[in-house]
């Protein structure tokens, strides 16, 4: 299933499969939502067309065609500062609910008729380093999380 899941600091290699394009962030480098918007679409080789939004990041989450793995992982480390400067606290949750949206579509593929003619199911997962900050945000939000054992 895909989604969010909470690990023990350190065991996050574990985690990771084979033919996996793996997003490092770092929450005390990554504080506010363009930061985060800016530092994906580096690691993820985004188009020339990406436009910096949340929409855009969205569409281009649920494409990421011009990639050569068949899974995804985003791994966020140090999660008690990751967007703690974000002054938009609703941009935030949105920002999190929309990654948890992108997994859930990427896992019920085909979403619509026809989409199975151009993107297959594949695994994407948001790995949250494990901490209170992160239970307590994930629970407010209503995102469903499970536990990397």
């Amino acid at each position: 299933m895909n989604g969010f899941c909470l690990f023990e600091a350190g065991k996050e290699k574990d985690l990771i499969k084979d033919n996996t394009r793996i997003v490092q962030i770092d929450g005390r480098e990554i504080v506010t939502v363009d930061e985060f918007i800016h530092d994906i679409a580096g690691q993820l080789d985004f188009p020339d067309y990406y436009s910096s939004s949340l929409d855009s990041l969205e569409e281009l989450l649920n494409d990421l065609s011009w990639l050569k793995e068949s899974g995804f992982a985003i791994i966020v480390r140090n999660y008690s500062f990751f967007l703690c400067e974000e002054k938009n606290l609703a941009r935030k949750a949105n920002l999190l609910a929309l990654l948890n949206d992108v997994a859930e579509q990427w896992d019920n593929v085909p979403n619509y008729p026809g989409e199975e003619d151009f993107r297959n199911k594949a695994v994407f997962n948001i790995y949250v380093e494990k901490g209170s900050a992160a239970v307590s945000e994930l629970e407010k939000l209503k995102i469903n999380y499970s536990e990397a054992k």
